[in-house]
């Protein structure tokens, strides 16, 4: 069964009849891994209108996670695992990021200056923190929850996309794996990617030790397994690309999640 995360009734940034601000799907999913989806969607809420953006700036990696939401929805299903989604864009508010960081709500983002986003006041951002940021958090805190209360401690493991180019600097992996302190999963799949022919980097295309908001204040601070998968965007442009990295991480995921040491708590 699927489940929204409710707007708040009095928040002048979503009407009613707009898309929620977070979404689960497979709710009380048998296993105790859980998926999260920052950047799943490029959708902006009407009363932004278009971030003073054209279109095709929505269908490039600055507004949202390329074929990240289509491959989530995949190992949902194949692993059994409860997924949260983001509603909205990055572009309106980072879910990766710390409130109040500089990116965060990004004035430029690859070189691209984002109008909208132009000296918004305190109050301004914080009523995107509070209609967009807070409800996916609280969303992905109590399913990590309900899988903690009802199995055991769970496993969190985030899906992103890069671009194979940022800033005129190339970027050939085929995938990332970023992960902070916590080894536990990011050191066997890099090994059983790269062991499949991959070209894989670790903490590249960026470093999950800089920042990586979700899995840290989710998974490092709990004490719970957890990593990012970082694809590239060029590899799941298309439903062909996005069902191939799907079935990829299902097996490798699979083999991975039989180790018992992962439904501990430690902290590294």
């Amino acid at each position: 069964m699927d489940e929204i995360q409710p707007t708040h009734p009095a928040c002048p940034l979503l009407a009613d009849d707009e898309a929620p601000a977070a979404e689960r799907i497979h709710a009380g999913a048998g296993s105790a891994l859980v998926l999260a989806c920052d950047h799943a969607s490029r959708r902006v809420p009407l009363a932004l209108g278009d971030l003073g953006l054209k279109t095709t700036h929505f269908e490039r990696h600055i507004a949202y996670d390329i074929g990240a939401e289509g491959v989530t929805r995949i190992l949902s299903e194949n692993l059994d695992a409860t997924a949260v989604l983001a509603g909205y864009s990055r572009l309106v508010v980072d879910l990766n990021r710390p409130p109040g960081h500089p990116t965060s709500i990004p004035e430029v983002s690859d070189e691209t200056l984002i109008p909208g986003n132009q000296a918004l006041s305190p109050a301004q951002a914080t009523a995107r923190l509070d209609t967009f940021f807070e409800p996916y958090h609280r969303l992905l805190r109590r399913t990590l929850t309900d899988v903690w209360l009802h199995r055991r401690p769970p496993v969190l493991f985030s899906v992103h996309s890069f671009s194979p180019r940022f800033g005129g600097g190339p970027r050939p992996w085929d995938v990332g794996v970023l992960w902070n302190h916590d080894p536990r999963i990011a050191k066997p799949l890099i090994k059983a990617l790269h062991d499949r022919g991959l070209d894989v980097g670790d903490n590249l295309p960026y470093s999950g030790k800089d920042v990586a908001y979700t899995i840290d204040s989710h998974g490092n601070a709990c004490g719970l397994a957890n990593c990012v998968i970082e694809i590239n965007q060029d590899q799941v442009s298309d439903a062909d690309g996005v069902r191939r990295w799907g079935d990829i991480l299902s097996e490798v995921l699979d083999e991975l999640l039989r180790d018992e040491g992962l439904y501990k708590v430690e902290y590294f």
